[in-house]
């Protein structure tokens, strides 16, 4: 990066100090006999070494001249301060100063190439300098050499051991190199080090890359396991068993995937994420639900009772939701019949199914019977509330509850979106904007919540940034509401 003047001018500023204090000592040691018989002849005779470094720190400062003063942002100029810098280190090639200063122009210069092969000829010398080694990654990496820039990053991170920083640049220039295993080892060393929530995060958040940004489910597959083993939490664990089974399905491996599913509902069966992605796969196959049909009806629990959530998972995964619905209360009355009340999760999934086919009666029923058994679920909470927003109805109560869901997650993008949207139905509408607009910063995706808010800025008069909101919203997820709302305005939203 090139620096700013500011800095620019401290660098001249110690240059010209170092020039000054090298001339002196120079001339002090080639003057000692001024006054004495051959002075004169003594002062006018430096040794080559002294006249050499003193003519690199002249170039060196006339490189830093060129490069802070007007017209130093033209190619021009920058490629006048590489030729000095590049003289300088002509003549005294062991001083890192010029070297450090030509390496930044060369990479200004996008001469990343030339730049690495002066850097290593340089550290081929003086293997220990800090400085020239992190512009030799720089140039490596912008050069499109990450195996260099990934030695480099190796050297610096044996004298650094604990810098984070550079050890994921480090694991992602290996990624990008193509030695999956030199990474996957980097993770679990950092991992070794330091053993806490950032160091096990590192390797679910690489698998997450991979599987949704790169498309790479090979290597998400491998971080995922890397990751499953770092964590002890049975949540935690059945949460990324359930992400090896989304890489195991986007490799065909449908039968792994499938035991992956099963075995994190096993570990969390509080999790009903596994069940549905279980319940998707097996709708792709010919019969899946009357053999799980059988299953409920002939088995015993607990192996009846997961029959009967799969084959609602398979019936929602079809398009079925009353019959999923209708095979969740059986399940429902069979754990009140032994004795045992839902879950959470449960309670969520049988609720939203309800909520879907506008059963708003049933949901409300529910979610009241549930907050009794489960008191402390924040989810729910915001639920309940949020239906009743829609509806615009009970709005005190519905604000005590979301209030109550934000005071264990008061950052949580969706209990913001339901509590502004229940001061926009009851008319306070800047309070309503403030927490709409808050909610839309935290979640910039979710198309609801723009919505929402460009509902509430509308209605204070913002229209401009009411349409601007609209339109992402639509760009996000078209929906024939958002549309007729721009085209009222003049604005026919582009299309998806």
């Amino acid at each position: 990066m090139r620096p700013n003047r500011t800095v620019a001018l401290r660098r001249i500023t110690g240059a010209s100090f170092f020039l000054f204090a090298a001339l002196t000592g120079l001339l002090g040691s080639g003057c000692a006999g001024i006054g004495g018989a051959g002075g004169s002849e003594a002062c006018a005779s430096l040794s080559e070494a002294e006249a050499r470094r003193a003519g690199a720190l002249a170039l060196y400062s006339k490189g830093l001249l060129l490069e802070s003063g007007d017209g130093s942002e033209t190619n021009a100029n920058r490629t006048a301060a590489a030729d000095a810098f590049q003289q300088a280190c002509l003549l005294d090639p062991d001083n890192p100063r010029p070297l450090a200063s030509l390496l930044s122009s060369l990479n200004e210069l996008a001469r990343h190439a030339e730049a690495l092969e002066r850097a290593e000829r340089f550290l081929a010398r003086n293997p220990s300098d800090t400085e020239i080694r992190v512009e030799a990654a720089r140039a490596a990496d912008a050069a499109g050499r990450p195996a260099d820039a990934a030695r480099h990053c190796a050297a610096l991170m044996a004298a650094d051991p604990d810098n984070r920083e550079l050890a994921a640049a480090q694991i992602r220039l290996l990624f990008q190199a193509g030695d999956e295993q030199a990474a996957l080892a980097a993770l679990a060393a950092q991992h070794t080090r330091f053993a806490d929530a950032a160091s096990a995060a590192l390797p679910v958040q690489w698998a997450l890359h991979f599987t949704r940004d790169e498309a790479n489910p090979g290597r998400g597959l491998s971080c995922a396991r890397l990751a499953a083993d770092l964590h002890t939490n049975a949540s935690e664990r059945a949460a990324l068993t359930a992400l090896i089974g989304e890489c195991q399905l986007l490799l065909g491996q449908t039968n792994a995937a499938e035991r992956s599913f099963t075995e994190a509902y096993l570990a969390d069966p509080e999790s009903v994420t596994p069940l549905l992605r279980l319940g998707a796969v097996l709708a792709t196959q010919t019969g899946a639900t009357n053999r799980l049909a059988c299953r409920a009806a002939a088995g015993t629990a607990p192996e009846a009772d997961l029959a009967r959530l799969l084959l609602a998972a398979t019936l929602q995964a079809l398009g079925d939701r009353p019959a999923a619905a209708a095979e969740l209360r059986r399940a429902y009355t069979a754990r009140m019949q032994a004795g045992l009340f839902p879950d959470e999760g449960f309670y969520l999934w049988l609720g939203s199914l309800y909520e879907s086919d506008r059963r708003l009666t049933d949901a409300e029923r529910l979610f009241t019977e549930a907050l009794a058994v489960h008191p402390d679920s924040h989810e729910m909470k915001n639920f309940l509330a949020y239906m009743w927003a829609e509806q615009g109805v009970r709005l005190d109560r519905a604000a005590e509850l979301v209030n109550a869901a934000l005071l264990a997650l008061p950052d949580n993008a969706a209990y913001l979106d339901t509590k502004g949207w229940i001061r926009y139905r009851q008319g306070r509408l800047y309070e309503a904007s403030q927490l709409l607009l808050r909610a839309a910063e935290l979640d910039r995706e979710e198309p609801v919540i723009l919505d929402h808010a460009g509902d509430a800025l509308f209605a204070i008069g913002r229209e401009a940034e009411a349409i601007a909101l609209w339109k992402r919203s639509h760009a996000s997820e078209p929906k024939p509401e958002v549309a007729e709302k721009l085209r009222r305005l003049g604005e026919p939203p582009a299309a998806p």
